[in-house]
């Protein structure tokens, strides 16, 4: 997984990247690489949420999804 480089810039459906905001394992730094490769995908911050953001706050991983689908 180390060398997986992401290569499409032409992804055509809302994209949406979510962080925990207390991840320990994956830096913040990742989020805004992930938004340099995909230019129009939209940032969220989860709050409170680690690396495994679904287990902290399912609710909220819900809420997140049903958006981003809303706007296909």
């Amino acid at each position: 997984m180390a060398g997986y480089r992401f290569g499409h810039r032409d992804v055509p459906c809302p994209v949406t990247v979510a962080w925990g905001d207390r991840d320990r394992l994956l830096p913040p730094s990742g989020a805004r690489t992930a938004l340099r490769r995909i230019p129009h995908a939209r940032l969220v911050s989860l709050l409170g949420c680690g690396h495994i953001p679904m287990a902290d706050a399912p609710r909220l991983v819900a809420a997140e999804i049903l958006q981003t689908t809303r706007s296909a």
